[in-house]
């Protein structure tokens, strides 16, 4: 009996951590820790970066850390996404 009791304990407390979980995730649209989306030189956060058709890209150029800073500026300390369309096809 005590046995059958610590297996639904420990049952019941698993389901609490794991209906916790999608609560402790990261907002993404908030995070200032996340790396900066321009798509054509316009910023562009990224839910809507993702639903670009990747028929429509030309080019992307990554940059982070010090390389990042150096070329754009301490406000992209965080990476930045360059993302180039192709012409005339925004």
């Amino acid at each position: 009996m005590k046995k059958v009791f610590l297996l639904l304990a420990f049952g019941f407390q698993m389901s609490l951590l794991s209906a916790q979980a999608p609560s402790q995730a990261k907002d993404v649209k908030n995070d200032p820790s996340l790396s900066t989306y321009l798509v054509d030189g316009v910023e562009m956060p990224y839910a809507k970066v993702v639903k670009l058709n990747t028929a429509l890209i030309e080019s992307m150029d990554v940059y982070k850390g010090p390389e990042a800073i150096a070329k754009f500026g301490a406000k992209y300390q965080h990476g930045i996404v360059l993302v180039k369309l192709k012409k005339g096809k925004k």
